[in-house]
């Protein structure tokens, strides 16, 4: 099950057979080479333009990251689908029409897996099967007791008891819109070793780690492998590490996400600013203490968010880690789109929640982020320079990473992973 799909044999194999079924539906006859081939590959080439256009010029699907080359593996797929019939049609007897559907599924499997291997979406074949949550149960409850000591465990004053397991678990809940009313789907908790022990650690800080679009709260285990990383920490600090809550930012059945954003489309930023840290605080009893002990995090989509949350609710979320993510948010259908989509039009209540907009006017002395970029993400990393400049220009303790990689898993996961020490200490419960 850790058979790893980005490197090593797998990858490979798939590629040389998607490569073997892909000369296997080109050949044939004479008649078949010179006529339907160069039509299937004129059809192909058209194809892949179309997909582009569509892609990075009218709806933006990537904004313009796509790497380049998968657009090639991208034309073997049309081309394979194209020439599937007429090889089909071709073949005489049952195992060669056996054998060109095979080499049709072979072909777009490779252009499949050479885009896991450029994104790192599923690292595993674990990653791939298994959903994080599905067989652990119901999640711990503890609630918060009148009178009860809440000084928080730390480095300094927590004993591992004998009985605390070697990893954390995963458990899937429901957090309701009490509040904001936003209609969330199943979010994702990660509890570490030293939550689950006998006796446990008590008022632990808590992470809000916040996916990408497309995507889910499972995405951060399956290719930010959230759980590995998590633990391996913990089993540096005696099984300490922050409750990691993974909201769902999609808004349910609704098409237009809220961008966390308070808008006709949900209020979506209500939610991940109260109802969100209301449950925590009810039903796990983490982070009691203040907003010292909170912070966010998210990739891509999820790390706007981290950075929005970060300047609208400073007095909830005074720690930020932004990997990857845009100067502002953006909807396919462009700026003014967004405007009358959420905001009727009245481009001056989005810009009473837009990021650059209010570090313009408000200081923050008392936030610190790390704003990280990729060093090949060609829209991203220039997005996230000019969010480090109006972050420290409004006086924020602010870092500026640069990670080796593109807008791809390579760089979200070390961008949370390598600064968990730093947000250790930041949460309280590393030393300074």
């Amino acid at each position: 099950m850790n058979l790893s799909l980005t490197s090593g044999p797998a990858p490979l194999l798939v590629l040389s057979l998607g490569a073997a079924g892909l000369c296997w539906l080109c050949w044939g006859p004479r008649r078949y080479l010179t006529r339907v081939v160069p039509f299937a590959l004129m059809g192909a080439l058209a194809g892949t333009v179309l997909l582009f256009v569509a892609a990075e010029l009218l709806l933006s699907w990537w904004n313009a990251s796509f790497p380049r080359y998968l657009y090639l593996y991208s034309a073997g797929g049309i081309l394979a689908v194209l020439l599937v019939v007429p090889r089909w049609r071709l073949s005489r007897g049952i195992l060669p029409r056996i054998l060109t559907i095979l080499s049709a599924a072979a072909v777009l499997l490779g252009a499949a897996s050479a885009a896991n291997v450029a994104y790192g979406q599923y690292p595993t074949l674990e990653s791939l099967v298994v959903r994080p949550g599905e067989s652990s149960g119901d999640v711990p409850i503890r609630k918060p007791v009148s009178g009860q000591d809440t000084t928080p465990s730390t480095e300094a004053n927590w004993t591992p008891p004998s009985n605390m397991p070697a990893e954390g678990r995963v458990y899937d809940v429901q957090i309701p819109g009490s509040v904001s009313g936003y209609a969330a789907g199943s979010s994702l908790v990660y509890l570490p070793p030293a939550y689950l022990g006998t006796p446990h650690a008590q008022n632990l800080p808590v992470l809000i780690a916040l996916h990408g679009q497309p995507g889910a709260p499972a995405d951060w285990f399956a290719g930010g492998q959230l759980q590995q990383v998590m633990d391996d920490f913990a089993a540096h600090h005696h099984g300490l590490a922050p409750v990691v809550v993974l909201p769902d930012l999609s808004g349910g059945s609704n098409s237009n996400w809220s961008l966390c954003l308070d808008s006709k489309q949900g209020r979506g930023a209500t939610y991940l600013a109260e109802d969100v840290p209301g449950w925590v605080q009810d039903n796990l009893s983490a982070g009691l203490s203040g907003p010292q002990q909170w912070a966010t995090a998210g990739y891509s989509y999820g790390g706007t968010c981290a950075l929005q949350l970060a300047v609208n609710f400073p007095e909830a979320f005074p720690t930020f880690i932004d990997i990857a993510g845009e100067n502002e948010p953006t909807i396919p259908g462009g700026s003014q789109s967004l405007l009358d989509t959420y905001f009727g039009g009245d481009a001056s209540a989005f810009a009473a929640q837009n990021a650059l907009d209010v570090l313009k006017k408000q200081t923050f002395p008392d936030t610190a982020g790390i704003v990280v970029i990729g060093k090949d993400d060609g829209v991203y990393a220039g997005e996230g320079r000019e969010v480090y400049d109006a972050a420290k220009a409004a006086g924020m303790d602010v870092q500026l990473q640069e990670l080796p990689g593109g807008h791809s898993w390579q760089v979200w996961k070390e961008g949370l992973g390598g600064n968990l020490d730093w947000l250790g200490r930041r949460l309280g419960i590393l030393g300074p």
